[in-house]
This record gives C-alpha cells, sequence and structure tokens, in this order.
C-alpha cells in the first residue's frame, strides 16, 4: 500500500507518527497503522551500512487528542510481534495545520515504480526517457500512489503479463482507488479496462487522474462493488487489505476468464496460506 493524501477535514492539527525499521517488515507495518485509522501513509529511506539500511514509514492520524489509546496499540504491536533483527522504534510530532499541504506534497517525487513505469505527481516535472512510461497521479483522497511495494509489484506484473496476450487484454481494477492501476494497463496497451471502487471519492480522484494522463475515454470507471459486471476479463487485478482479498475471492474468481490471470496484492507472507 501507497502514501496517499488524507481526506480533508476541519482539523487544527495532524498527529504524525514515525516507525523506522528494516525494510522486510514495513509492509506489515504499514497495514498495522492503516487499519489503526490512518489515513495516509509515507515512505522514507533511511542511511545505514549496506545489509543494515533501514526504511521509516509515517503515518498520519486527524485528532492528537485521541493518540493516547493508539500509541498504546502501536507499542502493543511493535513488542508483540515476531520481527526479524531489532525491534522497530517509533516516535511522534504534531504538524500544524497550515504547514500541513506543503509537508504532504514534498514526500512526493517521480518515482521509477518498474522497468518502464515513472510515476510523478503533477506539482513535479519528469522528462520521460526513451522507452519510458510516464504517469501523472495526484492521489488526492485515494490509496495509490505507487510509492507502495503492493502497487509495485501490482504494476511489475502488469508490464510482465499484458505483452503475453495475442491482442489487447481486458482488465478489470478491482478496488481502483486513484486509479494508478487503470491508468497504466492503458498506457500499456490493454483493451477493455474498467475499474471500480465502492468510495465515491476515490472514484472522482481516478476519474482526475484519467483526464491527467489521456485516459479517461478509454477507461469505464464504477462506484461500487462490481455486482453488476458479467464479463470475464483476461487480467483481473485487486490491491487491498487481506480481509478485503478474502470477502471479494468468489466475485473476483468468477471475473477471470478461463486462460486469464488474476493478480492479488496486499497480502503479508504470514497470510499466504490463509488467502
Amino acid at each position: 500500500m501507497d502514501a496517499f493524501r488524507p481526506k480533508i477535514r476541519r482539523t487544527k492539527s495532524w498527529l504524525e507518527v514515525r516507525v523506522e525499521a528494516p525494510p522486510s517488515e514495513i509492509e506489515g507495518i504499514s497495514n498495522f497503522l492503516i487499519e489503526l485509522g490512518s489515513p495516509g501513509l509515507a515512505y522514507e529511506s533511511l542511511p545505514g551500512k549496506k545489509g543494515r539500511r533501514g526504511e521509516s514509514v509515517l503515518a498520519y492520524f486527524p485528532d492528537p487528542s485521541s493518540f493516547s489509546a493508539r500509541r498504546k496499540k502501536i507499542r502493543s504491536y511493535l513488542s508483540a510481534a515476531p520481527f526479524a533483527g531489532d525491534r522497530p522504534r517509533f516516535r511522534w510530532k504534531i504538524l500544524r495545520e497550515e504547514n500541513w499541504a506543503e509537508k504532504w506534497k514534498a514526500n512526493f517525487k517521480p518515482l521509477h515504480a518498474t522497468r518502464r513505469i515513472v510515476i510523478r505527481p503533477p506539482w513535479e516535472e519528469y522528462r520521460g526517457k526513451k522507452g519510458e512510461t510516464v504517469i501523472v497521479i495526484d492521489p488526492g483522497m485515494a490509496f495509490g500512489t505507487g510509492t507502495h511495494p503492493t502497487t509495485r509489484m501490482c504494476l511489475q506484473a502488469m508490464e510482465d503479463l499484458l505483452p503475453s496476450f495475442p491482442r489487447p487484454p481486458s482488465l478489470l481494477d478491482f478496488g481502483t482507488g486513484s486509479g494508478i492501476l487503470a491508468i497504466a494497463a492503458r498506457k500499456l496497451g490493454a483493451g477493455r479496462v474498467v475499474a471500480v471502487d465502492t468510495d465515491p471519492v476515490a472514484v472522482r480522484c481516478a476519474r482526475e487522474n484519467a483526464a491527467a494522463n489521456g485516459t479517461l475515454g478509454e477507461t469505464e470507471l464504477r462506484v461500487g462493488s462490481g455486482e453488476g459486471l458479467r464479463s470475464r476479463f483476461d487480467l483481473v487485478l485487486a490491491n487491498l487489505l487481506p480481509q478485503e482479498l478474502l470477502k471479494s475471492a468468489p466475485f473476483l474468481a468468477r471475473r477471470v476468464s478461463s486462460r486469464g490471470f488474476l493478480v492479488l496484492s496486499g497480502i503479508l507472507r504470514g497470510q499466504k496460506e490463509e488467502i
């Protein structure tokens, strides 16, 4: 899962929680912080010797006054989880509302998400090199900027799988968020692309991002969980939390064509058997 912009609320301040850990532990910590109620995450690399470098995941909470209970849960999680090596460390600080917009934007720079795909926010300039596909993403209020490993793995899977089809394949992006996967699919040569999300704010954000990339007229964007879909797709993508993947599993299986591929992301190593 990715760094993404929190929903805008009338609040005087935000709480920033920073957890420092080995890169192998960041995905699990990220999922925990999202489930704890953080509507936004960002990532930073930490300096260190080769093989000992760490990462920071930054979570944001809109109500610092209610942080006491969350702090206990974070401490309990970090002390009880079976981490390899040193225990992760965390600290926090309050961000004033007037500094929030610039603080948030500072976390987003052009990113090489795969060998070919570069993602940039609209306020950053980037001139693509030969063979690169540049995608403009304003995360707005939806998940998906390409910084999280689960999104990058989906992008890599598309980059690898799309050329294997004899014709432009159809694709379903289930839980589209910012629309990043659907936009990338069209730019990489997919045929029919359908993107669905239960959150109307996310679909609006995805529509704006698609327009910025010139793919709006080539993508079907729908609010809902896809119940009305009867088509089968050559490629079905779902980058969701594990509990959402389990709940949606029967529907997703029915939407994959007999020779198609189902790509699931957001699963922790310890949940592989359950999924």
